[in-house]
């Protein structure tokens, strides 16, 4: 039991990517990560999963400096 324990805190390095006969797009995984990430931080806080992503839409409007695409008027 404690050898279990003991592996539970070591992060895996590789990143989750679909493979090629997944069915699973690559925005379809982002959004399974986001909704992963939200319902972690409502469980750690104690919030609704609404509130953690009002939490996360809030830090990224801290955090934005230039946006990531320009739009343009065509």
């Amino acid at each position: 039991m404690s050898k279990v324990l003991g592996n539970m805190g070591k992060a895996k390095k590789k990143p989750i990517v679909p493979r090629e006969n997944s069915r699973i797009s690559g925005d379809d995984l982002i959004d399974m990560k986001l909704h992963a990430a939200q319902e972690i931080l409502a469980e750690v806080f104690g919030i609704t999963v609404v509130d953690a992503e009002e939490m996360i839409k809030q830090r990224s409007k801290e955090r934005m400096i230039w946006p990531e695409r320009f739009q343009t008027d065509r």
